[in-house]
């Protein structure tokens, strides 16, 4: 199981409190038990000491039974310590009075002391008509109970620190890391492409060091992509040319020969229906529509070679001309084209006309739509806006990761700057692919509207 940063280092720490606890739980114990078996003993032989002292003091003074009686309650009262008067045989006489053990602590702590009773024997002097003798008993009870009370006091001490210290701790943790969220967050983003982003440079010295790293990084990836950015537009600058040139070679140079075959080919026909000729007709018509077949071909190569050249006329013509043959094979769709007649810089007219191209045959390849639209403006004069839309797709059939048109079209609107967004029409039962590039974007500023040009016939 993989767990957070700030949670692993709590966890550390609270392990590593936990051991010291123990290990001072443990060093505790062996200090009670010393200082009770000490304790103990002490107090033993302190009484056994005075009784043999008071028994000294009165050698050779008749003693009678109300003197030991006195003896022994010297020590009622006594916390740690019980004095008994026993016979010679041992029988039990006299007892003093104990003060009354602590309460409050448990049985098992008692019992994890292993505490015992100590006893002492202090025989009667010499010469003693009474033949008894003192036994003094060490109760550990009274002891154990004050040691319970400093033990507790400590223990709980020295947990309370260490629940303050993990609450502290905690809270520093969150403040130290927070930079690391947005450190995530950063790397995701950049992840994704956008780059350029900067960090503020704040918290501690590390922090301020990863933020100045990461603000390096995304400059350079910023940079590197702007530069990126133009040798694709340079290069895409040389193939247009390359491609101008090679239209504008097959315009010039193919289109007058169909054309001049296309007025022999009606010429022959003519002649051939005065003369009643129908073989001759029937082989000029052939030659006619060989040469409407070839036209066709050569304005398709035009347009894969040289959209421009549709373009002159401005953008709404191109999409007209565009969108004939889908028409011609498609009399079932409505198709509704709104925009303007005019033109913008190369690099977007042939950009807008790409994309509607593939979104369009993307909405009649997996779906069965009875309406598409196109719609293309500028209208905060910065931006131009595109939507094609169609009522008989689904999202997912059109916004397939894995399509090789979709990606054109996200590689097209990203090169300009601009963002390509495939979203569910407005009434859900189509789908909706809108398009915004900037007219000052990468690729220069905006292009004037370029003179109309012969087309083919």
């Amino acid at each position: 199981m993989r767990l957070s940063l700030r949670l692993g280092l709590i966890l550390s720490i609270a392990a590593i409190l936990a051991s010291t606890l123990v290990v001072t739980a443990a060093l505790t114990y062996r200090h009670a038990v010393h200082k009770l078996d000490v304790e103990m003993q002490s107090t033993l032989t302190a009484v056994q000491r005075t009784i043999e002292v008071a028994l000294q003091d009165i050698q050779g003074v008749p003693i009678d039974a109300a003197h030991v009686q006195r003896l022994v309650q010297t020590f009622d009262g006594s916390r740690h310590v019980r004095v008994e008067l026993h016979d010679k045989s041992g029988k039990y006489l006299l007892s003093s009075v104990p003060a009354p053990v602590e309460s409050g602590m448990p049985d098992w702590f008692f019992e994890l002391l292993s505490a015992k009773e100590m006893t002492a024997r202090v025989d009667w002097p010499n010469g003693s008509n009474l033949g008894q003798h003192i036994v003094v008993t060490a109760d550990p009870r009274n002891e154990a109970g004050e040691v319970w009370s400093d033990v507790r006091l400590h223990l709980s001490t020295i947990l309370l620190f260490c629940l303050l210290t993990l609450a502290v701790l905690s809270v520093l943790l969150s403040y130290a890391l927070a930079p690391l969220a947005r450190f995530l967050q950063a790397f995701e983003r950049t992840g994704r492409g956008e780059v350029g982003e900067q960090l503020p440079v704040s918290g501690p010295l590390e922090i301020q060091s990863l933020s100045n790293g990461y603000n390096r990084m995304t400059a350079l990836l910023a940079e590197a992509q702007e530069k990126n950015r133009k040798l694709d537009a340079q290069l895409e600058a040389v193939q247009e040319e390359e491609r101008a040139s090679l239209a504008r070679d097959l315009h010039d140079d193919v289109g007058p020969l169909l054309f001049s075959i296309d007025v022999d080919a009606t010429t022959i026909r003519d002649l051939a229906d005065k003369k009643a000729e129908p073989k001759f007709s029937e082989r000029a018509a052939a030659i006619q529509d060989a040469v409407a077949q070839v036209k066709e071909q050569v304005r398709s190569i035009l347009w894969q070679l040289r959209p421009g050249l549709i373009l002159d006329l401005g953008i709404a013509n191109a999409l007209e001309n565009t969108l004939a043959p889908l028409r011609a094979r498609h009399p079932e769709v409505q198709f509704t084209i709104d925009a303007p007649k005019r033109s913008w810089r190369p690099q977007i007219d042939i950009a807008l006309l790409a994309i509607v191209r593939e979104a369009v045959l993307n909405a009649l390849k997996h779906g069965r739509p009875k309406h598409v639209s196109i719609r293309i403006a500028s209208p905060s004069g910065d931006r131009v806006e595109a939507v094609i839309a169609n009522d008989g797709g689904t999202l997912h059939a059109t916004s397939n990761s894995g399509s090789l048109g979709v990606i054109s079209m996200h590689e097209r609107t990203k090169l300009l700057g601009g963002v390509l967004t495939i979203v569910d029409s407005q009434d859900k039962r189509g789908v909706e692919v809108r398009v915004s590039i900037p007219i000052n974007g990468p690729g220069g500023g905006p292009a004037p509207v370029a003179p109309s040009t012969q087309t083919l016939q």
